[in-house]
């Protein structure tokens, strides 16, 4: 049998208003922490088409406890359904909840982050896009783990590494056919990577791994955002797959998240964005 999920403080379910004022369900999970905790607002991974919150229970519930984030997992509408931009609404109306509703949570208002796995980082990219044009911009730090970023899906790693470990180019291709069909792949908000300008974004965790065809374009971005002086954290897991959750993953994600926030990076950019809240 699976393991037992890791017991958590607070888990707690409930539903807000989506991007398009329809019912979106959250989960939230409160780790036991000194209040007031940075927020993490998580878009699950599943190729825009799959996943949910119990899909991704047990990855949630052992980042929350070894970042000491308060994680708000959501329940974005899926593809082909619902399409682009739908669920990135959802993504952002997400973030914008828990800003406003940060202190009553246990959170910190000015530490809100967003993050995402494989088509989870894609929302979550995108999303950090959409808050930085905003006038009241929210978002402090972002979490992209495997992120699709990239819907050209041109990088070399694309062709290395597009057939024969697990995820493959024309899955890809697939996906982002039924999330944004006829949408130009240069859109940066269904390909962050391609955005013309990255300069004031949020600081960034970014993991990728080895073997996976949207390896470089992870790589790429964590390397514009740097050269834009925005702080990046970013480490590459050798030897794994695209879908690997493994037991270096979430650990070392969680250990990055920390260390930004340590670093004051985080907290001085969400202290700037406070002022506008």
């Amino acid at each position: 049998p699976p393991p037992r999920p890791e017991p958590v403080s607070r888990v707690q379910d409930l539903t807000i208003e989506g991007g398009d004022q329809q019912p979106l369900r959250l989960r939230l999970y409160v780790p036991a922490a000194a209040s007031p905790l940075p927020v993490v607002v998580w878009l699950h991974g599943g190729s825009f088409v799959r996943g949910g919150l119990d899909t991704f229970d047990a990855a949630r519930r052992s980042y929350a406890n070894a970042s000491g984030c308060l994680v708000v997992a959501v329940d974005q509408r899926l593809s082909p359904e619902a399409r682009f931009p739908a669920p990135l609404l959802d993504a952002y109306a997400a973030v914008r909840w828990a800003a406003r509703h940060a202190r009553e949570l246990g959170g910190d208002p000015h530490l809100i982050g967003i993050a995402g796995e494989s088509s989870g980082g894609n929302l979550a990219a995108a999303a950090t896009l959409l808050d930085r044009a905003s006038e009241t911009s929210v978002v402090s730090f972002q979490v992209l783990f495997t992120p699709l970023l990239d819907a050209t899906i041109s990088m070399p790693s694309a062709t290395e590494y597009g057939r024969g470990h697990l995820l493959t180019r024309e899955q890809l291709v697939w996906c982002y056919e039924q999330y944004a069909p006829g949408v130009p792949r240069h859109d940066p908000l269904l390909s962050p990577l391609h955005t013309p300008d990255v300069e004031g974004l949020p600081a960034a965790v970014i993991v990728t791994v080895e073997n996976d065809p949207v390896r470089d374009e992870g790589e790429a971005y964590a390397r514009r955002l740097a050269a834009a002086g925005v702080p990046v954290r970013h480490t590459r897991i050798e030897g794994m797959l695209h879908h690997f959750p493994g037991p270096q993953a979430i650990p070392l994600t969680a250990r990055l998240t920390r260390d930004l926030l340590a670093s004051g990076v985080a907290g001085a950019l969400g202290a700037d964005a406070g002022g506008r809240n």
